[in-house]
């Protein structure tokens, strides 16, 4: 049997998120920069595999989760702040037959509730651009992470410099700060991780979208688009998100790109 959607009175907004964030929680989807491809290569860059443990920080609706554990042979323990999000996760892993292998808790970046030393390996994907305090998270990451692990971040970034504009309806519009790729590997420097691997690529949206559907079967986002109608129809805040999407500056996605940021724990 399903497990039961909680709906929860807690909304996105009340800790900082944007409203869409709660969109995607009741369609059961949410996305990262690079999609499966670049989950790929941030894990290769991890040297993830079989009877390892990962912590999947931001774990949104579960997909890529619940894809790598399947994929790697390894266990998954995802966090996410939202329990609506934790709820879609468990709903898909169930329903993806992953219970075993994959688990799901609600819990903030900032302070993990795990004990010094516990993972292999810790990923992020496209969610420390949404958390306030970037070297509390980076310092609990390495805490949590064994000797010789790895941390990984996949992320959006500026690829090349926008105009001011675009920087500025981007934050206003979509709730989020791009940063460029220096920062990124400024925050595992100052977490004193070694052997630092960064890549960026420029966003590339066809391409993007292709990479999008290795985590899910056509069935599973025609499941997804019949939720996403329901809920235009049912909630103010899906309409105000659709509306956001259309009006995302074209300006501003010619500079995007994202960036995989590996570090090591000595």
């Amino acid at each position: 049997m399903h497990k039961t959607q909680d709906v929860s009175q807690v909304k996105a907004r009340d800790f900082g998120l944007p409203d869409y964030f709660d969109m995607q929680a009741a369609i059961r989807h949410t996305k990262h920069v690079g999609g499966w491809e670049s989950t790929k290569e941030i894990a290769a860059m991890c040297q993830l595999g079989p009877d390892q443990e990962l912590l999947y920080v931001g774990s949104g609706s579960g997909v890529s989760a619940i894809q790598i554990a399947q994929t790697y042979g390894c266990k998954v323990i995802g966090v996410d702040l939202l329990e609506t999000m934790v709820a879609a996760a468990e709903q898909w892993a169930e329903e993806r037959g992953a219970t075993d292998h994959v688990a799901f808790r609600v819990a903030d970046a900032q302070s993990l509730p795990f004990p010094d030393d516990r993972f292999d390996v810790l990923l992020c994907e496209s969610i420390n651009i949404f958390v306030p305090d970037l070297q509390k998270a980076a310092s609990e990451y390495v805490r949590v992470v064994k000797p010789g692990g790895y941390v990984g971040l996949n992320e959006s970034v500026w690829y090349s410099d926008p105009p001011e504009l675009a920087e500025k309806l981007m934050f206003e519009l979509t709730g989020q700060r791009l940063r460029r790729p220096k920062e990124w590997i400024e925050m595992l420097r100052s977490a004193d991780l070694v052997e630092i691997q960064d890549r960026t690529y420029p966003l590339q949206m066809k391409a993007e979208m292709r990479s999008q559907l290795g985590f899910l079967s056509t069935r599973d986002y025609l499941g997804i688009l019949g939720r996403a109608i329901k809920s235009m129809f049912t909630d103010p805040a899906t309409r105000r998100t659709f509306k956001t999407a259309f009006r995302e500056p074209r300006s501003a996605i010619d500079h995007m790109g994202y960036g995989l940021y590996v570090g090591k724990v000595p």
